[in-house]
């Protein structure tokens, strides 16, 4: 049996909705319509009523019973053929991957010292991956920057993600002139993107949450960026605006998160503006199933990184 056309049905099952289901699985719901119909075919049976709204037949109500317990299956041998865990000790946790870098030096340590029976299973993945694995792949708990987490999980939220400027310093002296002093002085408090509106600007794709972040603020201020290139990896555009390929904009925990001596040396080469922070924003949440809520393990674990949040936000932190 092919589990990519069994978690198709699961998704379709779940959401209601060829179209939002095609959205979270990153497919057209030409393609996605072909799996179901194979895997119908598969087992000789419709398993949807193919109108509005979509409903289930009786054999799909029963197999999607069948279809939830064998993707749970497969995961415990899959966890069984690597390390020997209890499936009960066990958490499945999402995050998105710059968090990782960010966090989970300072969240993770603690807790598995605490907790030596438990084993965490981490996924690092882009926002737009969380959103597929919230939805479909059984993780319990998601840390991250999602845009449209489905009906059927909760949202907790942790953290502002407020956001900073880095220019280049030589960048800023082109730009600024005699000036450089006294605007770094006044953007120090808060920069206003109208002032590098020509410069040339790294940009992320609308899909990440920088690229999400950088969209608000071009409507806040009207402008229209020059850019240069795209990536999807924000530590990567970082090292290219530390270049002076061009401007970009950093969420501020990531900067944060450096060792200080790091930031010392990068200081040499950039200046970091803070940007006013914007109420539609993404902020950073965690997001766990409705119908389980955060329960046992998975609940500590909730309240562990709740708890780094509140003292970095407290300023609580050590450098």
């Amino acid at each position: 049996m092919d589990f990519t056309l069994i978690n198709s049905f699961i998704a379709v099952a779940e959401e209601g909705s060829f179209s939002t289901a095609a959205k979270h699985l990153f497919l057209s719901q030409q393609s996605l319509s072909k799996q179901i119909a194979k895997l119908e075919s598969e087992l000789g049976t419709e398993l949807l009523v193919r109108s509005r709204p979509l409903r289930l037949t009786q054999n799909g109500k029963l197999f999607l019973q069948t279809a939830k317990e064998m993707v749970k299956l497969k995961q415990e041998f899959e966890e069984d053929c690597g390390v020997q865990v209890r499936a009960e000790d066990t958490i499945r946790v999402g995050i998105e991957h710059t968090l990782a870098r960010a966090i989970l030096p300072r969240v993770l340590p603690g807790y598995l010292a605490e907790h030596p029976e438990v084993y965490v299973r981490i996924s690092e993945e882009s926002p737009e991956e969380l959103e597929k694995a919230v939805s479909h792949e059984g993780v319990e708990l998601v840390v991250g920057s999602i845009s449209s987490p489905p009906p059927s999980y909760r949202s907790v939220a942790l953290c502002r993600k407020e956001q900073l400027l880095v220019v280049p310093k030589k960048l800023m002296r082109a730009l600024a002139g005699e000036n450089y002093e006294a605007l770094c002085a006044e953007f120090s408090k808060s920069v206003d993107l109208r002032f590098f509106e020509r410069a040339p600007f790294i940009k992320q794709p609308r899909s990440s949450s920088g690229g999400r972040s950088l969209l608000n603020y071009m409507k806040y201020y009207d402008v229209r960026p020059n850019f240069v290139c795209e990536l999807t990896n924000v530590e990567n555009a970082f090292q290219l605006a530390l270049s002076g390929v061009g401007v970009l904009v950093y969420a501020r925990i990531f900067w944060d998160m450096l060792d200080p001596k790091l930031q010392n040396e990068y200081r040499e080469s950039i200046e970091l503006f803070p940007l006013p922070y914007l109420p539609d924003t993404d902020s950073v949440c965690a997001y766990y199933r409705r119908d389980g809520g955060a329960e046992g393990r998975t609940a500590e674990l909730l309240e562990v990184f709740a708890d780094f949040f509140r003292r970095y936000e407290n300023g609580g932190l050590a450098t």
